[in-house]
């Protein structure tokens, strides 16, 4: 088990039975947490993971569909196929750091951006960007896990919204990204036993529309309204400084 395997199946488009937190996880003393959970047992730390992977891709319904599941009847199945994809979540990796103790066990941490794409069927492919790939010994798969094959060295590529009538395409404002950094312990099994996601503040809130921008205007207005208040506040110079300063040769001093 890798930390890459991790980090794909609590934030990606796995396809990872969903035994993996029973087979990876240290069985008597495992932790899960963020800003907003906490999780101490394997059998909740399972569910995040199964309910992570189902809100990867969010479909909507037809009517008749919805309609019969709130009566309980049985939807026909020309209904069954989706609408059209509401949502779609994914990672990319972008960094790995490891240290490994003497004991053998391990910490590895993982720098990963959750994307969160609405409306991904008005998208097309934009531009490609490649993975950053951290320490060869953090990658090493000794499980054989096919989400290193699949995901590790696939670059990726940022959606973006076609120009109609042109060829050209814009970044799409759909497109959301919140920068995400995983540590994770692994035990000398190779077992995890305590596994912290770490969200910004600043980069939660920059989820809601609107919000970067005003982030962007408001911290920048806040630093120039410091300045021009150390400017404006009278300035005392304390003995260090006095020290610091050059001597006055014209004057003898």
């Amino acid at each position: 088990m890798t930390a890459v395997d991790v980090c794909y199946s609590v934030y990606g488009e796995s396809s990872t039975a969903s035994d993996i937190v029973g087979s990876y996880y240290e069985p008597n003393a495992c932790q899960y947490e963020n800003p907003f959970v906490t999780a101490t047992s394997r059998s909740v730390i399972s569910d995040i993971h199964r309910l992570s992977r189902q809100f990867s891709s969010v479909d909507v319904p037809r009517p008749m569909a919805m309609l019969c599941t709130l009566l309980h009847l049985r939807p026909p199945s020309s209904s069954q196929t989706p609408l059209f994809q509401g949502a779609r979540v994914w990672t990319d990796i972008l960094d790995i750091c490891e240290n490994e103790s003497f004991d053998g066990h391990r910490k590895v941490i993982v720098e990963h951006t959750l994307n969160i794409l609405l409306l991904p069927g008005i998208h097309c492919e934009g531009t490609i960007a490649h993975r950053v790939q951290g320490s060869t010994d953090s990658l090493v798969n000794p499980h054989d896990s096919p989400l290193m094959t699949s995901n590790s060295h696939k670059p990726f590529i940022l959606p973006s919204l076609p120009v109609p009538g042109t060829s050209l395409s814009v970044p799409s404002p759909l497109h959301c990204k919140l920068r995400i950094i995983t540590r994770l312990s692994f035990n000398e099994q190779g077992l995890v036993t305590h596994h912290r996601d770490i969200w910004d503040v600043k980069d939660v809130m920059g989820l809601v529309p609107g919000v970067s921008l005003a982030q962007w205007i408001g911290t920048r207005l806040a630093a120039t309204g410091l300045s021009c208040l150390s400017r404006i506040l009278p300035h005392h110079e304390t003995k260090a400084d006095e020290a610091s300063s050059p001597p006055d040769l014209e004057h003898g001093r």
